[in-house]
């Protein structure tokens, strides 16, 4: 019994030690090991709590059994046992949702939940990824922003639809650090990048007035941070990664038949069809033929036999050029990409430098570009009443533009021959032509010779770009929540081009020789320009100054009204000059020496030039300058009120006025502005209860946006030349500009009623939107009776329509202490409509063949793919003497044949097959953390829309006829399905035909495609690893861009890089990130 007694007592002993409390301490840190300051450490269903100190440590009284939660403003919470520990370190990660983050407008910085509009704010940790643009890394990040990429992977943007009929201001308005910036994406540092937010309605961008109606993206850069407790705190990052791709997909760019193939439809098309019109006679110089080609109008001339011709065909079937393009003019795409940034912060002031190189090397040899970057930013707290802030930024980029692409051969035709020697080849000149007629030692160049390969080594094309940006600002904190901003941007991009042809290029040689003035009957040859190289410059300049002044009112009354006010004034002098220079002959680039003209310039009478052929010859000598000036004022202002954290209601007024913009008071000041209402539905009593939902907001915004286009004027402008006319010896006028005498701002209309929700703490969140976009008093092409002077003008009279809906789903699940997965997937649908154009196309090959803006029409979509509709073969002839020709079938059930354009109502044979944007758009990115490893990917879906699909070219057997490899589809094809080779032995309009069958109603295919956009994996070294080498973190890490697609048009065409052109291909990158 006295043991039993003993064994309970000291059961009751251990359970009293363990329940007993005790201290803890311990350490809050981020990912990169940076100590977090003023993090909340609680005891789940406790009263006691602690807040981190400068260093990130805490200390708090707890027992085995407690749980303490972490948690902090943009960073996941964290729940972790005590049990018998007395320290804890512990690592909190940025919130993949980021809900609690801030909504930067460019004006202003108001939390999320007190904001009304539509807006998205991207992943930071999307952001931190390897590019060498930060446009790069927006791709799939948000519903609505929809991105077009080029081959190298840099995308154009499009938030909600196309909201202008001007083809130059399409692209959203793009801020950095509170002003909108002319340098584009490529004058930021992409490792600079905090945050960036996407504004996508009236109430978020119309702020920002006649710039936002295509939505505004809002860049803010890093700042120091400082520890706190009055001690700097210095770190240095550094980042490098080397991306490369594989070389050029030449079956796919070049999309052309077999060498055989190539060779045999020269033969069998050289005396048929509409060869026999482009025969060059016995005198005619013109060059440019295929080997094969001029080998056929030789022997055709009587200069060599039939066993001649076929012996040197027959070598010229054993050879395919593709093996020396990839050698000689293809390499592989490479960035490499290296940054530091050094971040001195104190309790006063921040101070960041940071500095990069990059390397850009394009498909082609010689194409490439070397850019460095250097941005310097400071906060200073001058006193406790006034801030400043300074941002500076310079980029300077050197392009080297000498390759020379893809070369224009047949593939029989190589670049060099077995010993090295460049092959010579006809270009603008036949050297039969030259063999036989020209005393070439007599011309200042006896090589007539051009070679693509020959042509890239021997010039030097550059071009060179700076752009400067600096931003100051002073902050006075005049009472609580009042301060007053006065800040300026001056922003300065200058470029010049430097364009240098030696004297081996056919460049220099053709234009020297074909200048000299020729005698054909004594064989006198007179120079009329230097020998040397040919240097041809241009200088252009871009300055921007903005100057702003605003007012600032932030407070909360009585703990449950919130008022935010802005209100300022902003003034934006635009200047832009160019500068352009004669070509300068007889340059020598090593002494910097030029030549003169020796016989003057030409002109008429005694001071007339002959060039080679006898033909009229006037050297350009003249320079050209422009310069232009835009200028706005504007005076805006925003004020929102929420009320208890519950209701909130905001409005936004923006009035500008410019000197592109008529000067009737009636249209300069349109203002545009905006209202909204949300309502937090979760902070609510009645919801308290409902313990699953964190979150649930309802938004409704409505107002204008504006857009500036200037394509035209208010007044009429007439454009003098720049020089006499060389017959009349008078200026010549013409009109430039006829004049909008009621010229005003593009005014876009959107309301948008939006949804937000976070429920089963983080588990799932997301939001919905549903939203109007119609634009209106837009630019446009107006018809008008020939009696006004001009059958067209400028008028703002175009309306669009963009309606659709965004959807946003999202989760983030803790599945152990040391893995978490993340996912979101967005949607988003528009449908485009012009709902008003008062222009009509007059030729049905306004919309299919010239497409573009002379193929809107009202009432479709602005992106319609226009085709003809085929008709199969029709006789034209008679039975005796029949003439079968492929035709296009009208709607009113009309034949017509390739030989002329179509006739008739352009509607008649003109047919709508969809559109060719996608109006649906998705995107799902995951990650996963696992331990130390990070693992993410990104995949983008395009739906809904039409392209076209590779046709067979037709060419005409001419110079160099190059069928492509679409040529065994029309061999075998049904006549009366798809167009075939002219079925008589004479087509003498066979060159027209390109005007009708690439845009056949049977090569439109469905243009729906998914991409794998990126798949990335990273590590993360241990802490205690990387301490001992004395770095704060380290990552390693391997990304693959686009390396699988999905098409869903049966013929492996991708329908954003149609066949015979560059397409996006796979790219690799390896690199490293640190943090001193």
């Amino acid at each position: 019994m006295k043991k039993l007694y003993l064994a309970w007592l000291i059961c009751l002993m251990a359970f009293q030690v363990s329940a007993q409390q005790r201290w803890v301490t311990g350490v809050v840190a981020d990912t990169n090991g940076v100590p977090v300051v003023g993090a909340t450490v609680t005891v789940k269903g406790g009263t006691n709590g602690a807040i981190t100190n400068s260093d990130g440590s805490f200390r708090i009284e707890a027992s085995d059994s407690d749980i303490l939660v972490f948690k902090y403003l943009g960073y996941d919470e964290q729940e972790i046992q005590v049990g018998p520990r007395t320290r804890i370190e512990i690592e909190l990660r940025e919130s993949a949702h980021q809900l609690d983050d801030v909504v930067v407008t460019g004006y202003q910085t108001i939390s999320k939940e007190r904001a009304t509009g539509s807006f998205d704010i991207i992943d930071k940790a999307q952001l931190e990824k390897p590019s060498g643009s930060i446009a790069s890394r927006l791709i799939g990040s948000a519903a609505g922003l929809v991105g077009t990429q080029d081959a190298y992977g840099n995308p154009v943007f499009e938030i909600r639809g196309r909201s202008s009929l001007s083809t130059s201001a399409t692209e959203p308005l793009l801020v950095v650090d509170g002003f909108a910036i002319e340098g584009g994406f490529e004058s930021i540092n992409p490792n600079d990048v905090e945050s960036v937010t996407v504004l996508k309605d009236a109430a978020a961008a119309s702020i920002w007035g006649a710039k936002s109606a295509n939505g505004v993206i809002v860049v803010t850069t890093k700042n120091a941070r400082s520890e706190g407790g009055g001690k700097a705190s210095v770190t240095v990052d550094y980042s490098g990664f080397f991306k490369v791709s594989p070389k050029l997909d030449l079956d796919y760019t070049l999309s052309q038949a077999s060498v055989n193939d190539v060779i045999d439809y020269e033969i069998y098309g050289f005396t048929r069809w509409d060869s026999t019109t482009w025969y060059p006679q016995e005198n005619d110089y013109s060059g440019g033929g295929s080997k094969v080609y001029e080998l056929l109008n030789e022997n055709r001339l009587g200069h060599i036999s039939d066993a001649e011709m076929n012996a040197a065909i027959d070598e010229l079937r054993t050879k395919n050029n593709y093996g020396q393009i990839k050698k000689y003019l293809l390499q592989n795409p490479i960035v490499h990409q290296e940054n530091v940034a050094v971040n001195i912060a104190t309790d006063r002031s921040s101070n960041t430098l940071s500095a990069l190189y990059q390397n850009d090397r394009q498909h082609y040899k010689k194409q490439n570009s070397t850019k460095y970057m250097v941005n310097f930013r400071n906060r200073t707290h001058v006193f406790k009443w006034l801030d400043f802030n300074f941002n500076g930024a310079y980029t300077y980029t050197k392009n080297d533009n000498s390759g020379y692409g893809l070369p224009g051969l047949s593939p029989y035709e190589m670049l060099v021959g077995e010993n090295g020697d460049y092959i010579p080849y006809s270009y603008g000149v036949s050297l039969d032509y030259v063999k036989r007629h020209v005393p070439e030692g007599k011309f200042p160049y006896e090589d007539w010779s051009w070679n693509p390969l020959q042509e890239m080594n021997n010039r030097e094309l550059t071009s060179a770009s700076a752009n400067a940006r600096v931003q100051a600002g002073l902050t006075f904190k005049l009472w609580k929540g009042l301060t007053f901003d006065s800040r300026i941007q001056y922003e300065m991009i200058e470029s010049d081009t430097h364009n240098y042809y030696n004297e081996n290029t056919y460049t220099v040689r053709y234009g020297v020789n074909s200048a000299a003035s020729w005698n054909k009957e004594t064989d006198e040859v007179t120079a009329n320009l230097p020998t040397g190289g040919f240097l041809d410059q241009s200088r252009t300049r871009y300055d921007v100054l903005t100057i702003r002044n605003q007012l600032n009112f932030n407070h909360t009354f009585a703990e449950k009204h919130a008022v935010a006010i802005v209100a300022g004034i902003e003034t934006i002098d635009r200047r832009y000059q160019s500068f352009g220079y004669p070509r300068t002959y007889g340059y020598n680039d090593e002494t910097l020496s030029v030549g003169n003209f020796p016989n003057g310039i030409g002109g008429t009478g005694v001071y007339q030039l002959k060039d080679w052929q006898g033909n009229n010859l006037t050297m350009s000598y003249q320079n050209s300058f422009s310069y232009t000036t835009d200028r706005y004022f504007s005076a805006f202002g925003n004020a929102s009120y929420t009320y208890d954290s519950r209701y909130t209601v905001s409005g936004s007024v923006r009035t500008d006025a410019s000197n592109l913009i008529t000067d009737d008071p009636a249209y300069r000041y349109a203002p545009f502005w905006s209202v909204g209402a949300s309502w937090q539905i979760a902070n609510e009593a009645f919801m308290q209860q409902v313990d699953w939902i964190d979150g649930l907001a309802l938004r409704f915004t409505y107002g204008y946006n504006g857009n500036v286009d200037k394509s035209t004027t208010f007044k009429p402008l007439v454009n003098i030349s720049s020089s006499p006319n060389t017959v009349t010896g008078e200026l010549t006028g013409s009109m430039s500009s006829y004049g909008n005498p009621t010229l005003r701002w593009e005014r876009t209309g959107t309301w948008d009623i939006g949804v937000d929700f976070n429920l089963f703490r983080g588990k799932l969140y997301g939001k919905f939107d549903v939203y109007s976009k119609h634009s209106e008093d837009l630019i446009a092409d107006v018809t008008l009776s020939a009696v006004q002077g001009t059958t067209s003008m400028r008028l703002n009279n175009g309306e669009i329509l963009n309606r659709g809906f965004e959807m946003e789903v999202g989760s983030t699940l803790r599945i152990s202490p040391n893995v978490t997965w993340n996912g979101v997937l967005t949607l988003s649908y528009n449908k485009n409509r012009i709902k008003s154009l008062q222009v009509k196309p007059t030729n049905a090959y306004d919309l299919v063949y010239v497409g573009g803006s002379t193929a809107w029409m009202e009432g479709y979509d602005m992106n319609t793919l226009w085709t003809y509709k085929y008709g199969g073969l029709q006789n034209v002839g008679t039975a005796s003497s029949p003439d079968w020709q492929p035709t296009i079938l009208h709607k009113s059930g009309l034949y017509e044949t390739f030989a002329t354009w179509p006739t008739g109502d352009p509607m008649d044979c003109s047919y709508a097959m969809g559109t060719t944007v996608a109006p649906w758009n998705m995107s799902f990115s995951t990650s996963f953390r696992v331990y130390d490893f990070d693992i993410s990917m990104i995949v983008t879906g395009k739906f809904g829309h039409k392209f076209l699909r590779e046709s067979f070219n037709y060419p005409s057997v001419s110079g160099r006829a190059v069928p492509n490899d679409k040529y065994s589809e029309v061999k075998n094809c049904d006549p009366n399905e798809m167009i075939p080779l002219p079925q008589n032995e004479i087509e003498t309009r066979y060159y027209f035909w390109d005007r009708f069958y690439p845009y056949m109603s049977y090569l439109s295919e469905s243009a729906s495609h998914i991409r794998l956009q990126e798949f990335s994996v990273g590590y993360n070294l241990p802490k205690k690893v990387v301490a001992k080498i004395g770095m704060k973190s380290l990552q390693v890490y391997a990304q693959c861009n686009n390396p699988f697609n999905i098409y869903f048009n049966g013929y492996g065409e991708d329908p954003e890089f149609a066949k015979g052109t560059i397409r996006l291909q796979a790219s690799y990158t390896f690199g490293i990130k640190c943090k001193f």
